[in-house]
């Protein structure tokens, strides 16, 4: 069971990349980087001339020993999603239904240079409260995950945009989980090795009822949910045992996961629609360009979004 992360979510630690650390068999994100090919060197070189690349690498330290270990990554099958991000952007600017959305579009941000490189950084540490930024890192990461049936892990929705969003989409299935929601990248690791069997069988059952989303797919994957979760409470005291006083507090909590199925252009046919929404929006009369690059077909499925909120939270 693999799933897909928002760089903003794994900066900040919020309970949907924590939550897939420790669910998912794998995860994968989009890693700014001053080249398509991630050279070494490349990498270094922004650090040294873009303070906010530097801060942003910085950020993501904590969790070196799960990029590591394998848990993260930033491509998969030798793709990764920065191509679909700008493709994301090509498309605003080319398909008229997203139209509203070309005032706030800055296309020479994703030139990959260190300017770029350091205002796109800096907008992940903020939050992202730049939709020339977050709309196309939002797009990218879903139709990334389209092609590859990559479930995206998302909060639940908070904004006009992500309400829109909802609402397009077709219930698969709910269901509550124990999750850890605050930890360090050792105390993940840890608890999934703990919890390994109960993840294998929730991964297991995950997939069946995503691919088959009926009665018996969704009991099993509540039994495979139960007996995770007693898992967890039998393990709940040793995954919350720090060995080192300087490391952060672990922090447990049920969380609702709803897993959603959505159009895979979802994310711009909301925010256009909230564009409008607030009467911000106004046609744009940039050229368009006048074919998009090509690129690996979307899946005719959509993209599966499984949104989570903590209990109480």
């Amino acid at each position: 069971m693999l799933m897909a992360v928002s760089p903003y979510h794994l900066t900040t630690r919020e309970a949907p990349a924590m939550a897939a650390l420790l669910l998912a068999e794998r995860v994968v994100t989009m890693m700014p980087t001053p080249s398509a090919h991630q050279r070494e060197e490349d990498v270094r070189r922004a650090t040294e001339l873009a303070p906010g690349y530097l801060a942003f690498m910085e950020s993501w330290s904590w969790s070196m020993p799960l990029w590591k270990a394998g848990v993260i990554a930033p491509v998969l099958a030798g793709d990764d999603p920065a191509g679909d991000v700008r493709h994301a952007l090509e498309r605003i600017t080319a398909d008229d239904r997203y139209a509203e959305l070309r005032p706030f579009m800055r296309p020479e941000l994703f030139d990959g240079d260190e300017r770029s490189l350091d205002v796109i950084s800096s907008d992940v540490l903020k939050g992202g409260p730049d939709p020339a930024i977050s709309v196309p890192v939002a797009a990218g990461i879903d139709a990334f995950a389209s092609r590859y049936g990559v479930c995206v892990a998302r909060a639940t929705p908070t904004s006009i945009a992500q309400r829109a969003e909802e609402q397009m989409g077709e219930r698969l299935f709910a269901m509550c989980l124990p999750v850890v929601i605050q930890a360090e990248a050792e105390r993940l690791l840890d608890a999934r090795r703990r919890l390994a069997p109960e993840l294998a069988d929730l991964h297991s059952a995950l997939r069946t009822v995503l691919d088959e989303p009926d009665d018996t797919s969704r009991a099993d994957l509540a039994e495979a949910g139960r007996r995770y979760s007693d898992a967890f409470k039998i393990e709940h005291d040793a995954i919350c045992t720090n060995d080192d006083p300087d490391d952060i507090r672990v922090v447990t909590a049920h969380a609702t996961l709803t897993a959603i199925r959505l159009p895979s252009d979802a994310v711009l046919k909301s925010s256009a629609a909230a564009a409008r929404a607030v009467g911000t929006a106004r046609r744009s009369t940039a050229s368009r360009a006048a074919t998009l690059p090509a690129r690996l077909p979307e899946a005719p499925g959509g993209v599966t979004t499984l949104l989570i909120k903590p209990l109480g939270r």
